[in-house]
């Protein structure tokens, strides 16, 4: 080579392998630095791009491991709440069997009743709230969410459900309904109560019967503000004491004014025989109406003529008349009366009343009391009550004394004649008897069990529990109304309002037959108790004290029958048949899948109350209703890839979905239906419970698994990424020296052209 001033080959040279070696010593002090043979798309492309997948498939595999922790606590978290939903199951079925002693009562069973209901709520609350990170995940959410079109159908999620719009056809081929009969309700010994007719009359109320006469379509005439006119009226004899043989002249009807211009009573008995036109010997005695005041015997001698003797005197002062009764001036008896020992005659004697805006008149029976009200026989802020004091004659003569309170109605008199039915001690009781006075509700050692307010819960085979309150004032018709409210209001088993014939029907839910019509209105003064829900929800269980449930005598006489219901399901927007099934417990399972759905058979059934009787009939056409289902599933990650998971949802768990809503423990049969129910909850619960213990456990395998295959990807990995330190601590040496030398060959390079200059010289 030759030597050159303007070019340095030779340094050339040595300056690429000076670069060459620093290059490499460079990536090499690099490689020492991070520790890792590649550290850009350089050093090795297709060695990066395996070490990049790898590393994506290690981080997916380490979040992967630690979703399925999370899947195992929520899962943990599940299972706990469904252990004590399997115990208090568990205890539910236990007070069940309970119920089952002989030795308890009615109201032994209610304090049982009371716990079970506590332990439905809360294993409704326990549904409701238990969560992880606020996710639900045993009311169904975690599975499904769901949204109906009507309130007649209920979807019960199970699990995993296919989303969708469904549309549900369906008709019914209606069951039965349950249907209960009391006891026939009689009155009690010394009890006295009335049936009444007030043919448009303005009295409401009738109250307190107090030793009347007991007999039918007895009249009870109204007279309003005009004026009336005094009378002496024969209201019943014996014998020869008829009403031929009275003489209204004989009657100081005056002295009816001295009462308040009320009435009074007179009763004759004949002591002795008398012959027509001959002499006699009676005694008398006197009751006022507005008093009641009854005075004792007296006894007076009787002329040919029929007169008194003494008349004015000897019935002056009597019962707080200051007047005669009886007049002097004419003949008490007819001349012609004949009588013999013992006949009686009972006349009722009326004062005039002048016509009076607030007045009015009331009496008792064609020709008996009259009671007069002189002012403030009514008020436009209350209605007023009035006490009438009656004698009545029964046709053996015997005579009774009685009284009554009148109610009027509030700001009116109306005028007329009604009929009433006076009732008494084995009569059939009427809508206007009270309880106190029923047999029944006395017991053997004369108390009134209802002396005090007791209180009858209702359960409803729909899960809902009424409760109302009887106290002895209470009417027949106040326990009809009672509890009509209690199933309308409470329990929810009334009829639809979308039904026209919902107010009859709703109205005769709960009927006193006071006149028989035949089927379940055939025994006069019983209760028909019955609903217009079909199947096994319409059943009730009257839960109270034993002596007040012995009284009333509820007992079923029609059992309950479920409904078929013929059910078609479609896609709702392209009419795609999807299924159909016939169910006879309101459920439809396995057609659309995960979901159960409830149906209310009455939707589809038109109720209607026709002959005492309530008929369920299949309405016209099929009823329809949409159900929209979205996919909620609870689903776990746990690989590092697409379509790596594991589906841990579950269904719900709360009594609905469990089919207990509606069990009892309140009576014997009642309990005995119940363990089966519960067996079945606890089955499902178990089955719920064991799938979260077996997907815990499959868990547990995955994250080892995930563990492991992490393990061997990080090693692959480092095979190809990381750095063989040991080798390049040996390159870096290498490096080194190479550098050195070829810096100083570099440096020897550089002077060759100081060489050609000393040539120069």
């Amino acid at each position: 080579m030759a030597l050159s001033i303007v070019n340095n080959p030779t340094a050339i040279g040595a300056q690429g392998g000076v670069n060459s070696v620093n290059s490499k010593l460079a990536k090499t002090i690099k490689s020492l630095s991070t520790g890792l043979r590649i550290n850009t798309a350089a050093d090795d492309a297709s060695g990066l791009a395996v070490s990049e997948k790898l590393r994506a498939q290690i981080s997916g595999l380490n979040k992967a491991a630690t979703n399925a922790q999370d899947a195992i606590s929520m899962l943990q978290t599940a299972e706990g709440a469904m252990g004590s939903m399997t115990s208090m199951v568990q205890r539910i079925r236990e007070l069940a069997v309970q119920a089952g002693d002989p030795a308890y009562t009615t109201n032994d069973r209610a304090m049982l009743q009371l716990e079970v209901d506590q332990l439905k709520e809360e294993i409704d609350r326990v549904s409701n709230s238990t969560e992880f990170n606020t996710k639900k995940l045993l009311n169904g959410d975690a599975a499904a969410l769901w949204s109906a079109s009507t309130d007649n159908i209920e979807a019960v999620v199970k699990g995993t459900a296919v989303e969708g719009n469904y549309k549900l056809s369906y008709d019914v081929d209606p069951g039965k309904n349950s249907v209960y009969k009391s006891n026939i309700m009689r009155l009690g010994e010394g009890a006295m109560s009335y049936d009444i007719n007030t043919n448009g009359t303005s009295i409401t109320k009738f109250d307190n019967i107090k030793g009347m006469m007991r007999e039918s379509n007895t009249q009870i005439k109204v007279q309003g503000t005009a004026a009336t006119t005094a009378s002496a009226a024969f209201t019943g004899g014996t014998g020869g004491m008829n009403s031929a043989a009275m003489t209204a002249a004989g009657f100081e009807t005056a002295s009816a004014a001295a009462t308040g211009a009320n009435s009074y009573s007179i009763e004759f008995e004949a002591v002795g025989d008398r012959t027509a036109s001959g002499t006699g010997q009676i005694r008398f005695r006197v009751m006022n109406t507005k008093t009641g005041e009854i005075s004792e015997w007296a006894t007076a001698a009787v002329n040919s003529a029929g007169a008194v003797l003494n008349a004015s005197a000897i019935s002056t002062g009597l019962v707080g008349i200051s007047k005669a009764v009886l007049s002097s001036a004419a003949a008490t008896f007819t001349a012609t009366a004949a009588w013999t020992n013992g006949d009686k005659m009972l006349v009722s004697v009326a004062g005039a009343r002048a016509a009076n805006s607030a007045g009015a008149s009331i009496q008792i029976g064609s020709t008996g009391s009259t009671l007069h009200i002189t002012a403030g026989a009514t008020s436009e802020d209350k209605q007023l009550t009035h006490v009438i004091h009656t004698a009545q004659m029964d046709k053996a003569g015997n005579v009774y004394y009685g009284q009554m309170d009148i109610t009027l109605e509030r700001g009116k008199v109306v005028s007329g004649t009604g009929t009433i039915d006076i009732l008494g001690t084995g009569d059939v009781a009427s809508k206007y008897t009270k309880l106190s006075q029923l047999a029944q509700f006395t017991n053997s050692d004369g108390r009134m069990i209802l002396s005090n307010t007791q209180e009858i819960s209702i359960y409803a085979g729909n899960g809902k529990t009424a409760k109302i309150t009887l106290e002895g004032s209470d009417t027949i018709a106040d326990l009809e109304s009672k509890l009509t409210a209690a199933l309308v209001e409470q329990l929810d088993m009334g009829a639809d309002n979308t039904n026209t014939a919902a107010t009859t029907v709703n109205n005769n839910l709960v009927k006193y037959v006071e006149t028989p019509t035949g089927g379940d209105h055939a025994v006069e003064g019983t209760f028909v108790i019955q609903s217009a829900v079909l199947g096994e929800k319409s059943n009730l269980t009257f839960v109270g004290d034993e002596a007040v449930l012995s009284a009333l005598g509820i007992t079923q006489i029609q059992e309950a029958a479920d409904s078929a219901l013929n059910v078609r399901v479609t896609d709702a927007h392209t009419g795609e048949f999807i299924g159909e099934d016939v169910v006879t417990d309101n459920r439809l399972r396995n057609v659309i899948q995960g979901v159960d759905v409830i149906i209310n058979p009455e939707s589809a059934a038109d109720v209607n109350f026709i002959n005492g009787k309530m008929v369920f009939t299949d309405k016209l056409g099929a009823e329809e209703a949409f159900l929209h289902i979205k996919d909620n599933s609870t689903k776990a990650a746990v690989g590092a890839n697409e379509g790596q998971v594991i589906d841990i949802s579950i269904g719900r768990l709360d009594t609905v979905g469990m089919g207990i809503d509606g069990i009892n423990v309140a009576t014997f049969n009642d309990a005995q239906k119940a363990i089966t129910k519960l067996d079945m909850a606890l089955e499902q619960i178990s089955a719920a419970r064991a799938i979260a213990g077996a997907q815990m456990n499959r868990l547990e395998y995955t994250i080892t698994n995930l563990n492991t295959t992490r393990e061997n990807m990080v090693s692959a990995e480092s095979r190809i990424r990381d750095l063989d330190i040991a080798q390049a601590s040996s390159d870096l040496a290498a490096q080194q020296v190479l550098l050195q030398s070829a810096t100083a060959m570099l440096a020897q390079a550089n002077q060759i052209p100081s060489y050609a200059a000393q040539l120069l010289q």
